[in-house]
């Protein structure tokens, strides 16, 4: 049954509810990115989401107001979201290469991509044809890992972005910079790093032994300890299964979040606000 716009809305504010449960940077981008779209993405408005994932980010729309349509657009053969849209604001999803935007023949009024372009081989390429897409005057979001973000999450894509390299990213394919956020601070790095890192580097041994008495065979280390390897797969949520523990983790990602506008070092990731411009302001640039 397709819910109401209001059902929608509610939906979207129970999902964003689970970031309270989960690390600064999310808990930061869900704060923020509805924010962002509230403010730059007209309404009604041909939405696409590039490296959509299962299309969850469409909710970020509904938070804000936003009717019109949501397309998302991911390489993967990822299932399709069950989220709840409105019939005001329905959703889709192609599975396309972000490297060939261009082939979608159509331009959109708004443009998002949260945390996908440091796992494109050609981010360059890949911010031309999100121009490519753009009307004259819209605006895209994006949402990429600073440097500091390594000691949280390792390996994880290509690369990395300075402020200096988002800048450099966007003046490449056309578009002008609006506005430029920082994602996190020092207190959300401390808070990630010491609640978060000893958990996986307790995980990693615990894995690493059992994995290593049985010669290295997952697969059978797995079926011979189930129960083990959920809780080693769980380390570092498991305070999450009292009501004290979610309750501690939600007052120190406020708590940080709330110092980091004070000290904004070791930031995480930025958002970025960029703009298409008309066609006679680029040629006069």
């Amino acid at each position: 049954m397709t819910p109401t716009y209001d059902q929608a809305r509610d939906a979207a504010r129970e999902k964003a509810a689970q970031a309270d449960y989960g690390s600064p940077f999310r808990f930061e981008l869900t704060r923020l990115v509805p924010r962002l779209i509230r403010r730059y993405c007209p309404a009604p408005a041909d939405a696409l989401d590039v490296g959509c994932g299962s299309g969850r980010y469409a909710l970020f729309f509904i938070e804000a107001d936003v009717t019109g349509t949501y397309t998302g657009v991911d390489i993967s053969e990822e299932r399709w979201s069950d989220l709840p849209l409105p019939a005001d604001f329905p959703g889709r999803r192609e599975q396309l290469d972000a490297h060939e935007l261009g082939t979608l023949n159509r331009q959109f009024d708004f443009v998002i991509s949260l945390t996908a372009y440091e796992h494109f081989a050609d981010d360059h390429r890949v911010a031309r044809g999100m121009a490519a897409v753009m009307k004259p005057q819209s605006h895209a979001l994006i949402a990429v890992p600073a440097h500091f973000s390594y000691p949280l999450y390792g390996e994880h894509g290509y690369r990395r972005y300075s402020a200096g390299a988002v800048r450099r990213l966007a003046k490449q394919a056309g578009l002008t910079v609006v506005e430029l956020r920082r994602v996190g601070g020092l207190c959300g790095w401390l808070f990630h790093f010491g609640w978060f890192f000893p958990a996986k580097a307790m995980q990693l041994a615990g894995k690493a032994a059992l994995y290593g008495a049985h010669g290295m065979n997952k697969k059978k280390a797995r079926a011979r300890f189930p129960r083990l390897t959920r809780t080693l797969d769980e380390m570092g949520l498991h305070h999450l299964r009292w009501a004290w523990g979610r309750t501690l983790h939600r007052a120190c990602l406020q708590a940080a979040a709330k110092c980091d506008r004070f000290l904004p070092l070791l930031e995480v990731g930025y958002l970025a606000v960029l703009r298409k411009p008309s066609p006679g302001n680029a040629r006069a640039g």
